[in-house]
């Protein structure tokens, strides 16, 4: 921007050794773009979202009563007026868009209450663009709403309520970051005193970050032991439905991914975290495979793709640390201590659950302890790279 200096007043008794510039008429008038082209850091962007309303429920908090559609740390996509599915969500406000909200009450018939998107109460804040949805990595996820949906009262976006096993299917899509809480259920227009849903939140784009892992091919970690979540297999959704309801994780394929730091993490069909391809191209070609035999898996685990969320910059299973295992602590505590062999709470609970139900039967204190040491649990250490 011009600095003037009109006012500065002259020595009129010395001859001037510069021009000077006489002000421009319109300079008092001058169109200062008012264009805001920064909007934010690029840590935690300022770019509001609300979850999307159908999504499956995880786990309720027992305190409110309400429940979790997005677990903590999980990877998330967002769909706006420009995805044509799922569909219901935001669109282009000349297209009046609506959104269901529940069923009226059964004096009324139990019909159904509907919300314009831009002008109802119950509809979105116009600084809402997109709703979150867990991210699958570029590959469509197929999952299933449970028992839990019948409870909640889960509405669909055919605007039926939710049945056990029907099916829940979103397209592929992409990261644009990971969320730092739970995001509750939208539940909008279900009560008339009450709501949970956000008028908007934001997700996290670059910071460094932990969650647990599992390695399947260790010593305990045997198929049986596996809780990715599978497409179209509504048992074994159900199975491993505590694990993923509650926790987020990174699963490593002990057989084939190259889990050591500097490779990069990308989004498993739920938003958990999963190694970006299968191997590096120096282990393929140690391996004797030609160039042509090399997968593009391999290939694009080398480079940072708009499927890329994070690098691993350190993996841990030095525990317990400081002499926590001496510390005496009681059940469900919250705390590591005796109770859990000095482990942090999240990662014995993870461990621990992931041993159950994979073995059939509650593990003991010093199964949970020797399988964290073995390597086949531990925490992995992400900086992420979403933005």
């Amino acid at each position: 921007m011009a600095i003037g200096n009109f006012g500065v007043p002259l020595d009129l008794h010395r001859a001037p050794t510069y021009d000077i510039r006489t002000r421009p008429s319109k300079y008092a008038m001058s169109d200062i773009r008012s264009w805001r082209f920064e909007q934010s850091d690029g840590i935690r962007p300022a770019a509001y979202y609300a979850p999307y309303k159908y999504l499956p429920v995880a786990m309720q908090d027992v305190a409110t009563e309400d429940y979790v559609v997005i677990p903590k740390g999980r990877i998330v996509s967002a769909v706006g007026a420009a995805d044509s599915t799922p569909t219901s969500g935001i669109v282009y406000p000349s297209s009046s868009g609506y959104i269901n909200v529940g069923k009226a009450a059964p004096e009324l018939s139990s019909t159904l209450i509907r919300a314009q998107i831009d002008s109802d109460y119950f509809g979105y804040d116009m600084n809402i663009t997109s709703l979150l949805v867990p991210c699958n990595g570029g590959t469509i996820s197929s999952g299933f709403y449970t028992a839990d949906d019948v409870s909640a009262e889960t509405i669909t976006a055919s605007g039926g309520y939710a049945v056990a096993s029907g099916a829940f299917v979103l397209p592929a899509n992409a990261p644009i970051g990971v969320v730092y809480h739970d995001w509750y259920q939208d539940i909008r227009g279900k009560w008339m005193n009450y709501k949970m849903h956000y008028d908007g939140g934001h997700v996290l784009t670059d910071w460094f970050v932990e969650v647990p892992y599992i390695k399947k091919a260790n010593t305990l970690a045997t198929s049986g032991y596996w809780p990715r979540f599978q497409n179209h297999n509504y048992a074994q959704q159900l199975l491993w439905k505590d694990v993923n309801d509650k926790f987020t994780y990174l699963t490593v394929d002990g057989d084939v991914d190259t889990f050591t730091a500097g490779m990069y993490v990308t989004s498993d069909l739920i938003g958990n975290y999963k190694l970006q391809g299968t191997s590096t191209i120096s282990a393929v070609a140690a391996s004797g495979a030609a160039p042509s035999d090399i997968s593009l898996d391999s290939y694009m685990n080398r480079f940072c793709t708009n499927q890329t969320v994070g690098k691993i910059l350190e993996i841990d299973n030095r525990f317990p640390k400081a002499g926590l295992e001496d510390v005496q602590t009681y059940p469900r505590s919250g705390m590591p201590g005796t109770q859990t062999a000095g482990i942090p709470k999240f990662l014995f609970d993870f461990a621990y659950e992931c041993l159950r139900i994979g073995g059939g039967s509650a593990p003991t204190v010093e199964a949970v302890y020797n399988a964290i040491r073995n390597g086949t649990f531990g925490l992995v250490r992400i900086q992420l790279l979403v933005s």
